[in-house]
């Protein structure tokens, strides 16, 4: 696996073999560093060469608060 993060994004890249489950989890975490209301941008994985096969989740929205 390599990975790579950026500012505005989080990238990954996986080796799947032929005979791995089709279907696999991937979780990221998110960090704020200042109070306010943000919006979580929908994550999106995509297969480099087989671009019919892809997947998305919905956007959602996250406060923080001061302590």
């Amino acid at each position: 696996m390599n990975s790579e993060f950026r500012d505005d994004r989080f990238t990954a890249a996986f080796d799947r073999k032929q005979d791995s489950s089709p279907v696999f989890s991937v979780a990221y975490v998110v960090r704020a560093v200042s109070p306010g209301r943000y919006v979580l941008p929908q994550a999106k994985v995509e297969d480099m060469y087989r671009p019919d096969r892809f997947g998305r989740t919905a956007t959602g929205t996250i406060e923080i608060t001061p302590r």
